[in-house]
């Protein structure tokens, strides 16, 4: 089960689009399944007419004319194999996701405005939840870390209702690409999303890098574009990243930063590789990255058992960059297996974070 969180000013807008049929259709049977109260909400589904707009002013009775997005919309779905949910179940699935995110804590008759549409599309079964950020009490809530408590809460719900599992967050994951980018790269033709692209092509060259300079040079002869941020008195302090041709409505390049692509990818963070171990040998040498990896692997089954949690997170590092080379450097029909397995061990061998430590400022 994923929740994802957004933000936006206008909810007759939002409304009109989740009762509506959807950019692509995928709007089957939309109708309430869960609200701020059980009496007395409209129901745009079941109701001809201005359904939609009484539901919009009754989320917006409290809301202030100076608040600057006072719309909190959050996006559940289970997997596309997961069993069909009731109504009644995806109804309590929206009071504890409400609950969870301090939307409407549990018990609080003065919380905030929220209501529950449910939709059935062809992808998978979901729910969305549309809030006003103003309690009844004429208080703010409290929906700090909201993203973070969702996950949590996502996790439980998988749990007592036998859904799919999913990881839970660690604050280092790689950024997914957004729906946005995903549809605006297949209308392109791309074969990915840039975002994801550029992630593999900056965890390369930092792999193969042995300095900052071999880095950024990897970055461009992978087809990059660079362009470095720079402090007063002349040193790097950043870079961010571009896809040629993948271009805003104005023409402008689309730029990642390196923390926007992943944190480890963070300027100050590929800084750390340089000082703190040996380089792996370059992806461009199959042997060579075959080599690192059966290395690596040999090294960790004999050093775990006696080694520190430090010696371990190293030799779970050293893992990951050999498979990157190998990923790199392997032959085109085994490229694209070794990539999924490099992707899932990024994961799985990340250490947990405090949600304040991000390791490193800048990007």
């Amino acid at each position: 089960m994923i929740a994802k969180v957004m933000r936006g000013r206008d909810t007759l807008g939002l409304l009109k689009y989740l009762y509506g049929p959807g950019q692509a259709n995928e709007h089957i049977d939309p109708h309430l399944v869960a609200a701020w109260r059980s009496l007395g909400v409209p129901e745009p589904g079941r109701e001809p007419g201005s359904g939609v707009v009484r539901l919009a002013k009754r989320l917006d009775l409290f809301v202030r004319e100076s608040a600057a997005r006072p719309v909190w919309h959050c996006a559940v779905r289970v997997a596309k194999e997961d069993r069909a949910l009731t109504d009644e179940e995806w109804g309590e699935v929206a009071r504890r996701i409400a609950a969870a995110a301090g939307i409407a804590p549990s018990g609080d008759d003065r919380a905030c405005r929220w209501v529950a549409v449910r939709h059935d599309g062809s992808e998978s079964q979901h729910i969305h939840l549309v809030a006003t950020l103003a309690r009844q009490d004429d208080s703010n809530p409290d929906i700090h870390n909201d993203a973070l408590r969702l996950r949590e809460e996502c996790r439980r719900l998988e749990r007592e209702l036998g859904l799919r599992a999913t990881s839970g967050s660690d604050n280092t994951s790689t950024p997914l690409p957004t729906r946005g980018e995903t549809e605006k790269a297949a209308r392109m033709r791309l074969a990915e999303p840039p975002r994801a692209a550029l992630a593999r092509l900056a965890r390369r060259a930092a792999v193969a890098a042995r300095n900052e300079e071999e880095f950024f040079t990897g970055l461009e002869a992978g087809g990059a574009e660079l362009r470095l941020r720079w402090t007063d008195d002349g040193a790097v302090s950043g870079y961010a990243v571009a896809w040629p041709g993948y271009s805003t409505a104005e023409a402008e390049p689309v730029w990642f930063s390196g923390r926007s692509l992943a944190p480890d990818l963070s300027l100050p963070r590929v800084r750390a590789r340089f000082a703190g171990a040996p380089p792996v040998p370059s992806s461009t040498e199959p042997s060579a990255a075959w080599s690192a990896l059966r290395a690596a692997l040999w090294r960790l089954s004999v050093d775990w058992p006696t080694s520190g949690p430090g010696a371990r997170a190293a030799a779970v590092s050293a893992i990951g960059d050999a498979l990157t080379g190998a990923a790199a450097g392997a032959p085109p029909e085994m490229r694209g297996g070794l990539g999924a397995a490099d992707d899932a061990w990024g994961h799985a061998g990340r250490p947990p974070m405090r949600p304040h430590d991000n390791g490193a400022a800048g990007g």
